[in-house]
């Protein structure tokens, strides 16, 4: 598929020497006509050609004349440009006296004087030519116009094919054991010096549901085995730190018990720890506001010489319109338990995970996402879209980068190709990913370095991605 953006291509000029054959010549002709500064550009609507033909050192009968016809084939066809005709005194005068031929270009030999003529001409196409070829006939004629001796030479060939890079992805390893989890945060009011969660209360109904919709596709999904269900409470820092350690503890209990009883689920499985008071988050939030008495809040909280009820009791007495914004702004956010369920998830074949990577891809591993990809074309959209569900559930994975930024280079998406590399290895399938990005943003001597690194170590498609920069280099320049 051609995904990379056409990248415009000017040809060098090269040096070709046309010159008759010995046997071809007529008796009256000596020297040649060399072909100098041959060039050929390609746009999406035109192929251009100019050279510059030098015929200093021919001499030329006066009754003589050389046509000179290029002759330009492209994958689109092939086209006969406007012709040169060098001529001597008497043909070319003849010439004017009796030809209308537009197409045709007659420049009179003066003996002994240098002379060149610079020949460009513009041809129009439909679309950019993939390849293009351009040679000269050139006839000999006397003057009534006899045919004495003709020849063809190719001067010069291009190709301006688009760039399709090949790229090298890497398999990821299967996993031994398929472990994953989800978190959850629950925010759980109780009544004052109450630990039994009470559905009714409050927001809690809305907020036992949000916590079943997360539990739910896990429990009770027959391809899951949860293997734990860890649990951390936190209460606010206001009252007696004595009387929220018992709280925090309780209330974390509680949920626990409501989701082992709700669950069913074995006792064994669940773990949990609390903390008293939350002291990081209320100053994570102090430090994001723009409250007046930030900076006097913050040093209070960070001063480690006063205890937990020493800092509340010192906020709550020198800032006390602050300690009542807090009360209502912060404090009850601060009384929450999350929650961590670890599980381990079955292996699937092939079918079934490219029915799974579109419902719950968290499931697959990135060896069966990548086993999935090869069943679709390289370069079309799943193709595509396996690799970047890969790297967004593994996000710090480098093959999983790796692979995405190969799908990304083949779709023309520098910006997020280089995204994805910042994150792989130094491996050579990396350094030939990094070098085809440079030939596609022009960076032509960094591509040459990555991928003669790749080409040292031996990675496929290293060599051809050279070949490649070398003709880009040639068209380019």
């Amino acid at each position: 598929m051609r995904s990379v953006k056409k990248t415009a291509i000017y040809i060098i000029g090269i040096a070709a020497a046309f010159l008759l054959p010995v046997k071809a010549q007529s008796q009256e002709t000596a020297g040649a006509v060399s072909v100098n500064k041959l060039n050929i550009s390609a746009t999406d609507d035109s192929v251009t050609v100019s050279m510059e033909l030098d015929f200093s050192s021919l001499e030329l009968p006066s009754n003589r004349a050389i046509y000179l016809n290029p002759v330009l084939k492209a994958d689109s066809g092939t086209y006969t440009l406007p012709s040169v005709a060098i001529m001597g005194r008497r043909q070319y005068f003849q010439h004017l006296r009796n030809s209308n031929d537009g197409r045709l270009t007659a420049l009179r030999r003066e003996d002994g004087q240098a002379q060149r003529y610079l020949y460009k001409y513009t041809l129009r196409v439909d679309s950019k030519p993939d390849w293009v070829s351009i040679r000269l006939d050139q006839d000999s004629c006397g003057c009534n116009q006899k045919l004495l001796a003709d020849r063809s030479i190719m001067q010069a060939s291009r190709d301006f094919s688009d760039y399709i890079p090949r790229l090298a992805y890497i398999s990821p390893q299967a996993e031994v054991r398929k472990t994953r989890h989800e978190t959850g945060t629950a925010y759980i009011d109780f009544p004052v010096n109450v630990t039994e969660i009470r559905p009714d209360y409050r927001d809690n109904r809305q907020e036992l549901d949000r916590i079943a919709a997360s539990l739910d596709t896990i429990i009770h999904d027959s391809d899951i085995i949860i293997t734990g269900i860890a649990l951390t409470g936190h209460a606010s820092p206001e009252g007696p730190y004595s009387r929220n350690v018992t709280l925090a503890e309780d209330r974390t209990l509680a949920l626990l018990d409501y989701i082992q009883h709700h669950y069913r689920l074995e006792r064994s499985i669940f773990s949990y720890e609390f903390i008293a008071e939350d002291w990081e988050g209320l100053r994570k939030f102090i430090a994001g506001s723009g409250m007046e008495d930030r900076n006097a809040l913050l040093a209070i909280i960070d001063d480690g010489s006063l205890e937990p009820d020493a800092k509340e009791n010192k906020i709550r007495s020198d800032y006390p319109a602050a300690f009542r914004y807090l009360v209502d702004s912060c404090l009850p956010s601060l009384r929450h338990t999350d929650y961590i369920v670890e599980y381990t998830v079955r292996g699937f074949d092939v079918e079934e995970a490219r029915r799974i990577i579109w419902e719950r891809p968290q499931k697959l591993s990135l060896q069966e996402m990548y086993a999935v990809a090869q069943t679709y074309e390289e370069g079309s959209a799943p193709y595509n879209e396996v690799f970047e569900i890969a790297v967004r559930l593994f996000p710090d994975d480098p093959v999983a980068n790796l692979n995405a930024a190969n799908s990304a280079l083949l779709r023309g998406d520098t910006a997020a190709a280089a995204r994805y590399l910042a994150r792989t290895s130094d491996c050579g399938e990396s350094m030939l990913a990094r070098g085809v990005l440079a030939i596609i943003n022009g960076n032509y001597d960094e591509a040459e370095r990555m991928l003669t690194r790749a080409s040292g170590m031996n990675i496929p498609n290293a060599e051809y991605n050279l070949s490649e920069l070398r003709r880009i280099k040639q068209n380019k320049y």
